[in-house]
């Protein structure tokens, strides 16, 4: 596929600064993509524990249905290096991953739908497992294996967020370090360590650098990488219900009925009528994207949510949900007899607060939970 070298820098320059604004909002699965669709089979990469070396491939945006492309930041035509989203993940009986209509698009999503009513029925650790988490894929170069094309995926939180930090560097004047141009760009090495918490396993990357390529990225890779746009088509909200609840045609009356009534028009129309409320719903969600750094890892929920019962009225989304934290506390003993150095509730907070990152309880909390 033949890329404008001029347009594609550009935007590859813009989509640097855009990931770097939005490093620190909190938190895809294959349910999102139709690789089915593509003319070669995916490959997807594992990272090995120690060092890995990789080489980002740029790709070309074709479709209304990238993210940015939704918010007017970036064009049909412009690269791009990674496909940066929201989705819930293990959803419904199926166990499926959605995208995140909210997160995602600014959209009604009755996944945050649900998991607001049960958070206001005093169900937290149900809602926790319906929380969107954000998602990074990426077509890349494993330089172990070098001249294949494969498929990365991982959290934002721990891959996105330190690479595009380490990019910045400290008083950058002169803007982002281009790793993924294709002529250009930079070999990424990182460290990958294996992390244990909550009972869960998962990569940790650290000490992210940069080396000079030995060559500009192979016009075959180029050509093969995949515009994850034109794969990624955008579920209704009747779809995204059905998939919560486990719905078929024949049960559609026993679901939740919507507080709103979707509309059966194509996503470009939708997106024409309902302008004035989408940038209604935008200002609103600027005010809740501080997500707890837990919801980053790697780990899946523990359990899958259970099927409503018929006829139970979906509630309103409330979109101050971050602002519900509990106010900083007094010490207060508990979990085992151990006291929280930061005033949070020992064995009950543990890695919901940035304070964790440096506690030197945090394994006796982790233990104590």
């Amino acid at each position: 596929m033949a890329m404008k070298k001029k347009k594609g820098n550009k935007s590859l320059s813009k989509r640097y600064q855009t990931s770097y604004a939005s490093k620190d909002q909190g938190g895809g699965g294959n349910g999102i993509f139709k690789w089915r669709e593509l003319e070669h089979d995916v490959k997807f990469y594992q990272p090995p524990t120690g060092r890995g070396r990789i080489n980002i491939i740029p790709y070309t945006i074709q479709t209304k249905n990238h993210p940015l492309v939704k918010k007017g930041e970036f064009e049909i035509g412009d690269m791009d290096y990674v496909m940066d989203i929201w989705s819930h993940r293990m959803v419904g009986p199926s166990g499926s991953s959605v995208l995140c209509l909210k997160k995602t698009f600014g959209k009604p999503c009755p996944i945050c739908e649900q998991a607001e009513s049960l958070k206001k029925n005093g169900k937290e650790k149900e809602a926790g497992e319906l929380k969107a988490s954000r998602r990074c894929f990426y077509n890349i170069e494993d330089l172990k294996k070098p001249g294949e094309l494969m498929v990365f995926e991982v959290s934002h939180f721990l891959f996105e967020k330190e690479l595009i930090d380490e990019a910045r560097g400290e008083d950058n004047d002169e803007g982002f370090i281009e790793f993924a141009d294709p002529e250009h760009g930079k070999e990424i090495k990182f460290r990958v360590q294996k992390i244990s918490r909550g009972g869960f396993e998962f990569n940790e990357f650290k000490s992210f650098s940069f080396q000079e390529r030995d060559e500009p990225i192979d016009e075959d890779l180029l050509a093969q990488a995949i515009s994850f746009d034109a794969i990624m088509p955008i579920p209704s909200y009747d779809d995204v219900q059905k998939i919560l609840f486990g719905a078929d045609e024949d049960e559609e009356d026993e679901a939740p009925p919507k507080k709103k009534k979707p509309v059966k028009k194509s996503v470009d129309e939708e997106d024409e009528e309902d302008e004035e409320d989408e940038e209604d719903e935008e200002d609103e969600e600027d005010e809740e994207d501080e997500e707890d750094e837990e919801d980053e890892e790697e780990a899946p929920p523990k359990k899958k949510p259970s099927k409503a019962p018929p006829k139970k009225k979906v509630v309103d989304e409330d979109e101050d949900e971050e602002d519900e934290a509990p106010p900083k506390k007094k010490p207060t003993k508990t979990g085992g007899g151990g006291k929280c150095p930061f005033g949070h509730r020992f064995g009950a907070d543990c890695d919901k607060n940035d304070d964790c990152d440096d506690c030197d309880k945090w394994s006796d909390c982790v233990n104590a939970s």
